[in-house]
């Protein structure tokens, strides 16, 4: 029987849907962590924006951004922050771990896509609820408070694009550092330095404060302006040109190119741990 076009679409909708739920219910069952997590992720926004708060008091902007802008910058921090940590990095970690311990051939075993199976094996949904916006909701009253910028319907446009297509640029740069591991054997520490790589500058410096040659840099080689910095200068305004969002959807692109070709290249040299 001829399979359906769709058919690829159908199990890959099944597989993310899937491991979703259970991600969900695996957060579920460590209720004390997820309290432990709350706390600390309040505690740690608490504070910073009381330093903020009297960083603004000696001065009027800082890297061009005013009080409200700083603000909707943190904002976009935290919500790249979570979304890297739900889909991204979690599973970076386990497929370094499968990796290292043999796992890995039990998933190659399935007869189901296996670079969309590691790429999506634990959606952590949870995170976003329980820890992010409650955490967040001190940011989201004070920017409420002080907002005195407008934004149009096409910078949030494209500033919704770009956070999108930083988020998947960001993952694929990360994944070509965790497939080092078919030839390591450890992935943590190669781990740890494609996140602050990815993320270098972007939690504290604003778009306009890097020169142009910075920003072509990471936008395409080294995409860590996309998903906080370029997503912010969209949605303010600041920024209007389409040229930054067209260039970060031809590396994003690039980017998705390499990993497919990455991955099959690595699984060409896989030496199982387990054998």
């Amino acid at each position: 029987m001829k399979q359906s076009v769709f058919e690829p679409i159908k199990i890959r909708l099944e597989i993310l849907k899937a491991n979703t739920l259970f991600s969900l219910k695996e957060s579920l069952a460590y209720s004390l962590n997820n309290w432990g997590g709350l706390a600390s992720t309040i505690t740690y926004m608490l504070t910073y924006l009381v330093f903020l708060s009297a960083l603004y008091g000696r001065v009027e902007t800082i890297g061009g951004y005013r009080y409200s802008e700083a603000l909707l910058f943190t904002l976009m921090v935290q919500l790249n922050f979570y979304l890297i940590w739900v889909w991204s990095m979690t599973n970076l970690e386990k497929l370094g771990y499968d990796i290292k311990t043999g796992k890995l051939d039990l998933i190659l075993s399935k007869p189901l896509p296996s670079l969309w199976y590691v790429t999506f094996q634990k959606i952590n949904l949870f995170t976003l609820i329980v820890e992010m916006w409650p955490a967040t909701l001190p940011l989201l009253y004070l920017l409420f408070k002080h907002l005195d910028f407008s934004v149009t319907p096409l910078g949030l446009f494209y500033g919704a694009l770009t956070l999108f297509l930083g988020q998947i640029a960001t993952h694929c740069f990360q994944f070509l550092f965790t497939l080092l591991t078919f030839w390591t054997g450890e992935s943590k520490g190669l781990t740890g330095i494609s996140y602050q790589i990815a993320f270098f500058g972007s939690d504290a410096i604003p778009l306009e404060a890097f020169p142009k040659s910075v920003i072509f840099l990471g936008i395409t080689a080294i995409p860590f302006l996309t998903h906080t910095a370029l997503t912010t200068s969209y949605i303010l305004g600041r920024t209007t040109s389409p040229f930054y969002l067209i260039l970060a959807l031809a590396s994003t692109t690039i980017f998705l190119f390499i990993k497919i070709k990455a991955w099959n290249f690595a699984l060409k040299h896989y030496a199982s741990a387990s054998s």
